[in-house]
């Protein structure tokens, strides 16, 4: 593997689509490894904890160390540190670069560990406000609050490591070095589930879980420090520096939306709490299994052309900026069809294999299906949704994502408080509030593609320009029909192997079952799609096609 402190990967002004290919490839390559240890997590926590109380506190905990991230640096890193940062990337910027993230490093250190300490003191309170609303100490006992107290001070230190990892992330994205990053993060997830499985049968229980956050957010800085080698960020104390004033600018509009989600997640977090005993953790493993179709698809391909075009709108170069965005759209179009409807056709056999198991039982089981069936519909705009963030936040304009996801908390507000007590059963009412936050990400979905649109119908010089709609109609016509077969052959396969496949009792042989269950139509469903795609000459697939063969002929 090359290291990262070499030739980075470069693309041609203009080339917009093959260097996206090449970098998003790369950066899939490691976000898949990252992804599938990600669920793997989940499955260790599954198979060890399953969805009791101890699960519910330490998702609890999980949620208030990631928000406190998101709104001390995780929204800042494609809203505003590789844009700006990205404009110093050039070998005669190395200087200034270094300068400008030293600066950076030093005020996280300042004022995210002033944040850490303060809520180390009042995290009580913290936990108050993520529960009381849902019941508290009365629906799931004052012995599972204080395992919850005990947790988020646990967790709290991983927040300060990975805000320096963050800076030191951004910073390779913007000389386009993805290997480290993505990298770091399947080594994160890989130490996370090591410590797990060595310390979850011990006294700690499901405090290892937290520890090996810790531990892995210790090897994400450790992973990326080599790859600065020359542009090692030099701390300083430089605050007034131009483009740290810029990306303070570019991320307050963000923080300001952030905060209003995070009151939304509380607000989730809480009735959540009050639904049943299966619900916090089942919607936990539901999402880890969602997070897989958006990290291998939207993401990947999100980060691979921020820092273009990024780099095409300071230019000026609106026509190579279109071309890079369309064709980024189109990329997703082709990966998440297949990812989202796949998941649908084979959701139980899915859920069966990874999470029925150990402690969890089959009603969990059952939980996490439903989850998982009623969040699939808003991670398959989260996908496109993703990208035109990225490309709000390479013209540097924060505020207009920002806007519309605070409209988009008052539409999961609206179906929340509507569907989560429509039903009387749990699990019906579990539905209901991820049915809410479907209805958040597809809503932002469709603003953000009308604005988008508007934005790009006219260039600076007044003439009419295009987003190359049509064409992106077309590849989503394609994929939706080719998906649809494939997701009926698929879903055949699976209930015909079910049916005709013995029954195994329990152990290895009912895993090689489901395993055959799952993976048999998996591989027929790929063979069709990539078939079809290639059939109807789908660039993308082409593309993708070209790259694979590729890396098996080196």
């Amino acid at each position: 593997m090359r290291p990262a402190s070499g030739p980075v990967v470069s693309e041609p002004e203009g080339s917009g689509g093959q260097g996206i290919g090449t970098a998003a490839m790369l950066l899939m390559a490691g976000t898949v490894l990252s992804r599938v240890l990600g669920l793997v997590r989940e499955q260790v926590n599954s198979y060890l904890f399953g969805v009791s109380d101890a699960m519910a506190a330490f998702t609890i905990a999980d949620n208030i160390h990631t928000m406190l991230f998101d709104l001390v640096m995780s929204g800042m890193m494609q809203a505003a540190l590789i844009p700006v940062l990205s404009q110093y990337a050039a070998p005669h910027q190395r200087d200034e670069l270094k300068k400008i993230t030293g600066a950076l490093l030093t005020l996280t250190v300042v004022v995210v560990g002033t944040i850490v300490v303060l809520l180390e003191i009042f995290a009580p309170y913290a936990v108050a406000a993520m529960t009381a609303f849902g019941g508290g100490g009365e629906a799931k006992g004052a012995e599972t609050v204080e395992l919850t107290i005990q947790l988020v001070r646990l967790i709290l230190p991983a927040v300060f490591l990975l805000s320096i990892s963050t800076v030191l992330m951004a910073t390779l994205y913007s000389l386009q070095r993805f290997t480290r990053p993505a990298l770091s993060l399947s080594l994160r997830n890989l130490a996370i589930v090591t410590v797990t499985l060595l310390l979850g049968r011990t006294a700690l229980e499901v405090r290892a879980i937290v520890i090996g956050i810790v531990v892995g957010a210790v090897l994400l800085i450790a992973i990326q420090l080599p790859g600065l080698r020359d542009a090692m960020p030099r701390p300083n104390l430089q605050f007034r520096h131009p483009a740290i004033r810029r990306i303070l600018l570019l991320y307050l509009p963000i923080f300001l939306g952030l905060i209003v989600n995070a009151v939304a997640l509380a607000f989730d977090r809480n009735l959540a709490w009050g639904i049943g005993e299966n619900a916090l953790a089942a919607m936990r493993y539901a999402t880890a299994m969602n997070q897989m179709i958006l990290g291998l698809v939207a993401a990947a391909i999100s980060l691979a052309a921020l820092p273009t075009l990024s780099r095409h709108f300071s230019s000026g170069n609106e026509a190579a900026y279109r071309l890079t965005l369309a064709r980024g759209l189109r990329m997703v179009t082709v990966l998440v069809v297949p990812a989202a409807l796949g998941l649908l056709a084979l959701s139980w056999p899915a859920v069966k294999l990874l999470f029925f198991h150990g402690e969890t039982d089959r009603a969990g089981a059952i939980a996490i299906w439903v989850a998982l069936l009623a969040y699939l519909p808003g991670t398959f705009f989260a996908a496109f949704d993703q990208v035109l963030i990225f490309a709000y936040y390479a013209r540097q304009n924060t505020r207009t994502p920002q806007i519309v996801g605070v409209l988009a908390v008052g539409v999961y507000f609206l179906f929340a408080l509507s569907l989560v007590n429509i039903a009387s059963s749990e699990n019906g009412r579990m539905a209901g509030l991820v049915g809410a936050n479907s209805a958040q990400f597809i809503f932002h979905a469709i603003v953000m593609v009308v604005l988008m649109r508007r934005l790009l119908a006219s260039g600076p010089d007044g003439k009419r320009q295009s987003l190359d709609c049509g064409e992106l109609a077309r590849t989503l016509k394609v994929c939706l029909g080719v998906g649809t077969v494939m997701t009926l052959l698929a879903g055949g396969a699976a209930l015909l192997l079910s049916l005709g496949l013995p029954q195994a009792g329990t152990g290895l042989l009912e895993f090689v079952r489901d395993a055959v269950i799952l993976g048999a139509p998996v591989a027929l469903g790929a063979v069709v799609y990539a078939a079809g795609l290639l059939y109807f000459q789908v660039d993308e697939a082409r593309l993708i096609q070209a790259r694979v063969l590729g890396l098996v002929r080196r």
